[in-house]
This record gives C-alpha cells, structure tokens and sequence, in this order.
C-alpha cells in the first residue's frame, strides 16, 4: 500500500493506537475524524489523480489521509504542523465554530496579565482552570463571549489565548516536551484544509518511490 512506502504498518499501527488511547469521548471524536478524512478524500481526489497510476487505489489515499492526521511532516525533515497554518490564515473562514463549541478555552497563567492589561474587564471574566491547576479558563465558553458573530471577529482578537491563536492546532504534552496537534475537527476549513496539504505533500513523496 502507498502508506507503507513512508511508514511501516506495525510502527503507524502502536502510534494510531497510542493516540486513541489519549482521546476523550473515543467514538465522537472517531465519527468526526472519518467526516473529515471523507470531505478530504473528495479534495484530494480532485489535486492528485490516481488514474496514471495503476497501483494506487483509492484506499491508498484514504490511508494517507489518516497518515497525515497523525503525524507531522517534521519527521521527514518537513515543515511541523504549526509552520504550515501559520503559512495560510486565508484557510480561516471566520466561521465561527471553534468560538462557538470549544470548551475550556485555555488560558495560560503566563497570558493572564497580558489579557487584563489590554482588557481589564475581563477581571470577572477569568476564573480557575480546575483541569489544569495554576492555569485558568473563561468563565463563559459555550458560546464564547468575545466572538461577534455577526461581524465574526474575536472582540480581543489582538490579546486572545494562545489556543485560539493555534486552533485548528492544540499545544500538548508539557513544558519539557510540548508539541502540537490537529484538532481534526469537522467542521472547520482550517482543519480540512491543513488535512488536505499534509496528504497533499505525504501523497507526493510517496509516489515518487513507486
């Protein structure tokens, strides 16, 4: 399979296992991993025929958008997951979603007097973070407050978290080893088209050894 030309099946595997093992609400997260893997499949379709090659199928594809969803390119001396968003913003639709649906929004306790200097009435906004001791959260997230949905703009955009700076891309592990990850969410065009330039580039260097 196409797949196994950039990574051994055993070793993708362990790693796809250890990742599920990791992830909270397993099949609601499985049920929008595949919604997204479906709606890049029919992009990548679109970029990368396989008609000219006759050992790919379409299976090959769908496993090197699961490939992509899990690992960053750095390991093939590429760009990391964060270098290629922040290359794009045009990807951000504005839309809204991760404004609206993500809870908590995480809030460094390094951000906090960042955020009250620029907008100090957020003093009663901010409250302890009991998933993360020592950090904090907004006290309203679902919606998130400072989203203007009407004009979709973030109301404190030039001051907001880190995790909404990031976001389709979440920051984990610790301060020794901190690193970052697709939030493969659904419904975002940042996440879909990130997904789409990963398997874009996985699906390149791949036939390239056919």
């Amino acid at each position: 399979m196409l797949r196994d030309i950039l990574i051994d099946r055993d070793l993708f595997e362990k790693i796809q296992e250890k990742i599920l093992e990791e992830e909270i609400d397993g099949e609601d997260i499985k049920l929008k991993k595949e919604t997204l893997e479906k709606a890049v499949l029919k992009r990548l379709r679109k970029k990368r025929s396989i008609k000219k090659y006759s050992e790919i199928k379409k299976e090959d594809l769908k496993e090197i958008i699961e490939f992509a969803g899990i690992i960053s390119l750095e390991i093939f001396g590429g760009l990391s997951d964060f270098e290629i968003a922040a290359e794009h913003p045009e990807w951000c639709s504005h839309c809204g979603t991760c404004c609206r649906e993500s809870s908590p929004i995480f809030i460094h306790k390094d951000e906090v007097d960042i955020l009250l200097r620029f907008n100090p009435d957020l003093k009663h906004e901010i409250i302890s973070n009991d998933e993360y001791p020592g950090h904090f959260r907004f006290k309203e997230d679902i919606p998130c407050k400072f989203h203007d949905f009407g004009a979709k703009r973030c109301k404190i955009y030039n001051s907001r978290p880190h995790v909404c700076r990031s976001y389709p891309l979440i920051l984990m592990g610790n301060d020794n080893r901190s690193y970052y990850v697709l939030d493969l969410y659904h419904k975002c065009d940042y996440a879909l088209n990130l997904l789409l330039e990963k398997s874009i580039l996985l699906f390149d260097r791949a036939v390239t050894h056919i």
